[in-house]
């Protein structure tokens, strides 16, 4: 049987997930307030939705650097590893 309260929980969750994703605008045109939704990464300008200008996610070099950065750190722990535990040399038979 499954516990409601764990529903309701989980219900909660999924709607603050959905509400945490955009940004609600509104403006006031001829005396009526006029509403509109914008993304996550948008800001609120006037009547329409900004692109924020310096939204670091969004710069394709910080993304080639944090690549960069995970492969030397990986390559990096792969030699220090090599160095601290090498393998064992085999005999091998002579060549004829």
């Amino acid at each position: 049987m499954r516990n409601p309260l764990a529903d309701l929980a989980l219900t909660f969750w999924l709607f603050l997930e959905c509400v945490e994703a955009k940004k609600y605008c509104w403006y006031f045109e001829g005396g009526y307030p006029i509403y509109f939704i914008c993304r996550s990464y948008e800001d609120c300008c006037g009547t329409r939705c900004c692109v924020r200008a310096l939204s670091i996610q969004r710069l394709w070099y910080f993304w080639v650097l944090l690549m960069m950065g995970v492969l030397f750190c990986c390559g990096a722990g792969f030699f220090i590893r090599r160095r601290m535990y090498p393998s064992p040399l085999r005999d091998e038979p002579a060549f004829n």
